[in-house]
């Protein structure tokens, strides 16, 4: 806030300055950006007269501006030393502030705590100066300095300590120092331990860091002070659904909607519990009567079409979206699934009418995939390719016209034009050179080509620039032991692709597939198995297969794979095992 009769007019606000602080501590790699270049309201305005308040010296008005314009041109250690220099000078708590922003930019955290006392000293009774004390000292490692900042919070917040608990649990969601924060607010809450907002704050505090059971205890105890605070027994749902256990949640939740049935909060909160349970339609009837509540309320609107879509409603959805185009309320989305809907129901000319409306932003380019995929099963490719052409030159921002090359390539290979998605990559690379996704798919076209050499100089020339590339890493590692080519470099891509991500399935079916090319079975069937139990897929279960196979259970290989083809009929890797089978 500007104050009109400071020589030097630099307010910001404590919410502000604690996301500053909490995007510095999570960032070390944040590039500083001055003040003055993003925020009129911290335009600095140095005035010199009788009618000021307080008239800088010579000192502090030098030290001032070269701070500032060493910021300006991005001098950022500069502009700190000048502004330590500017704490010495005055007591003006404006001044003070920006020096104060200036060390925290800097990650200064020493001088920023400096700077914040100081801060506190000559504006004792602004609740913001403690607010963000008291965070610096949480960054700092210092909860016992950050606890009597907070207690000062409070007791100038209310004579009650509900809002003061109110001001500390949104202040300290905003810090990244998790352990620190629930800590502090442990103390906080130990101090007014009858209070139900006290315990319902740290219960909120708990579940934003994802301290579930922790969230459950202190919202139970907040339930214990005060039975009838709604609000923790809804934190206390969402907490158990965070921990698994469904069904309780949904009981809560639903008790909470049949005693409250007007409640609009509360049957919202009930409406997406069951959206995460997969429970489409039972959320729908909660939406449906969400809207009786609020009609004006188009977002209900507009997730009863989502939801009617998940559960393959069409018909439904399709009368909640169309509902929304009549009344030209968010346009683009409901054009959109309009247009998906039309594909469901097979009506391709419709569909095509609707992504045709579609004009703006992602859901712009989410339609214009669409109907290119529509558009070569109507009309052919060259139609497709003429389409994705003309929606790429119409873009400016270089992620979108990469993302429009990476879907006409995906297009085309999917299709198994294989030579055609090769150039179209290739051509990307031309306007986009070492860009790691169309590197990445131009290799992937390149083995469907036999083309090795190429396909392994795309993957090296990404793994050098980017040595942790964990789905190049694998691809080259898995299509070299794959081709028995190399088998001891290969190992060496994967193990380090499973050390990087050792949970994941594809990699995990690596690993299994390594170990078969090298004669370790045991090993083999480990790893396959548990990609398999992660997630079922034609090749892996292929693997496993010739695994069981080479190692004479001969039945158990064939129902593994009967079941596999069942599940997969058209994959033509079961089928070549299947052939092979016959031909025994």
């Amino acid at each position: 806030m500007i104050m009109a009769n400071r020589p030097l007019t630099l307010a910001l606000s404590a919410f502000v300055l604690i996301t500053l602080l909490a995007s510095c501590a999570s960032n070390p790699n944040a590039n500083y950006s001055h003040p003055a270049e993003s925020a009129q309201m911290d335009v600095i305005e140095i005035q010199t007269g009788n009618e000021t308040e307080y008239t800088p010296t010579s000192d502090l008005l030098f030290a001032v501006m070269a701070g500032e314009l060493s910021g300006k041109l991005g001098d950022l250690e500069s502009s700190q030393v000048y502004y330590a220099q500017v704490l010495e000078l005055t007591d003006d708590p404006d001044i003070i502030e920006r020096a104060m922003r200036v060390a925290i930019r800097s990650k200064d955290w020493p001088q920023a705590l400096h700077a914040a006392k100081r801060w506190a000293a000559v504006q004792p009774e602004r609740i913001e100066t403690q607010q963000v004390l008291g965070v610096l000292f949480l960054s700092t490692g210092d909860v016992d300095g950050a606890e009597q900042s907070f207690l000062k919070v409070m007791q100038a917040a209310s004579d009650s300590p509900r809002q003061g608990f109110a001001i500390v649990m949104a202040t300290l969601s905003q810090v990244k120092h998790v352990e620190n924060s629930l800590a502090l607010m442990e103390r906080l809450v130990s101090q007014h331990f009858t209070s139900a907002y006290g315990h319902l704050a740290y219960a909120n505090l708990a579940m934003g860091a994802g301290k579930y059971r922790l969230a459950v205890d202190e919202s139970e105890l907040a339930l214990g002070f005060n039975p009838k605070l709604t609000k923790a027994r809804i934190l206390r749902a969402r907490a158990l659904n965070a921990l698994g256990d469904h069904e309780l949640a949904l009981k809560e939740m639903q008790e909470l909607v049949e005693l409250e049935p007007e409640n609009y909060e509360q049957r919202m909160g009930y409406a997406q519990m069951l959206l995460q349970a997969s429970l489409y339609l039972e959320a729908a009837e909660q939406f449906e009567m969400l809207l009786e509540i609020r009609p004006e309320e188009i977002n209900v609107a507009y997730m009863l079409g989502l939801t009617y879509v998940q559960a393959r409603e069409y018909e439904k959805g399709q009368f909640y979206f169309q509902a929304l185009v009549d009344e030209n309320r968010r346009l683009d989305e409901s054009f959109y699934y309009l247009g998906m809907i039309a594909e469901e129901l097979g009506d391709s000319e419709q569909a095509q009418a609707m992504y045709l409306e579609v004009a703006f932003g992602e859901w712009y380019l989410e339609a214009s995939m669409r109907l290119a995929d529509l558009y070569y099963e109507t009309e052919g490719v060259d139609k497709a390719r003429e389409h994705l052409k003309s929606v790429r030159d119409d873009l400016q921002d270089v992620g979108n016209v990469v993302r429009i090359y990476l879907a006409e390539g995906s297009l085309l290979y999917q299709k198994q034009h294989h030579q055609l998605a090769y150039e179209v990559y290739s051509q990307g690379l031309l306007e986009f050179p070492k860009h790691f996704d169309l590197l990445y798919a131009r290799a992937i076209s390149s083995e469907s080509l036999d083309q090795i050499d190429m396909f392994e100089a795309d993957m090296r020339s990404i793994i050098e620039a980017d040595p942790k590339h964990v789905d190049a890493l694998n691809a080259l590692g898995y299509t070299l032991v794959n081709r028995n080519l190399k088998i001891s470099e290969a190992k060496s891509f994967i193990e380090r692709a499973y050390a990087l991500r050792p949970l994941d399935p594809a990699i995990i079916d690596s690993m299994g597939w390594l170990h078969f090319r090298l004669g370790n079975y045991r090993e083999s069937e480990s790893f396959l198995r548990n990609a398999i139990d992660k997630t079922y897929d034609a090749e892996i279960v292929g693997h496993l297969v010739e695994l069981l196979r080479a190692t004479a259970r001969q039945r158990e290989a064939n129902d593994l794979l009967k079941q596999a083809r069942d599940r997969f009929p058209d994959d033509e890797y079961l089928q070549k095992l299947n052939q092979d089978l016959s031909a025994q």
